[in-house]
């Protein structure tokens, strides 16, 4: 029996001191693990921001080129462009009634000269709106008569559409 116990003692030893040997022989894969953001700062640690004075020096010139090329636009150099030229021209009002032109007239003079709300108030003094009432117009308590509204509509009807005399016809 003196024999059989270094022998079980060999066993259990070898037992014991296989899994430690194969345990340091394996290597572990790389694998995928999921971290939560404050699990991976702690792997990874904080990478401080590097700013690059080329890159950023390039990207301004880049910007302000584009900015630059929309306030200017490139004239083409081609010498043989056609340019049409259209004078200002009055339109022809000859078809229309004398009072729609004077009253065409009044409202784009208006309209055109340094205070255009002029324009605005020629184009409403029929229905008897003027500077000085148009304050109670905008507090609701001016009335416009349904004539007036009517009358008007009236002569820019006929204004357009003068009567057609038939012993001079057009």
């Amino acid at each position: 029996m003196n024999s059989l116990k270094p022998s079980v003692l060999i066993y259990v030893f070898a037992f014991l001191a296989m899994p430690i040997v194969q345990a340091k022989e394996v290597t572990s894969l790389p694998s995928i693990h999921v971290m939560a953001e404050s699990e991976l700062r702690e792997e990874a640690g904080i990478v401080p921001f590097q700013e690059d004075k080329a890159v950023r020096q390039a990207l301004r010139h880049h910007i302000d080129k584009i900015q630059n090329d929309i306030q200017n636009p490139k004239v083409n150099q081609n010498p043989y462009i056609a340019i049409d030229y259209q004078p200002t021209t009055s339109p022809d009002m000859s078809q229309l009634s004398p009072f729609l032109q004077q009253y065409i007239l009044s409202i784009t003079s208006g309209l055109q000269s340094s205070d255009p709300t002029s324009g605005i108030f020629n184009m409403l003094a029929p229905l008897n709106i003027n500077r000085n009432n148009v304050d109670a117009f905008r507090d609701g308590t001016m009335k416009v008569n349904l004539e007036d509204i009517l009358r008007l509509q009236q002569q820019i009807k006929d204004g357009l559409n003068p009567p057609q005399n038939p012993w001079f016809p057009r």
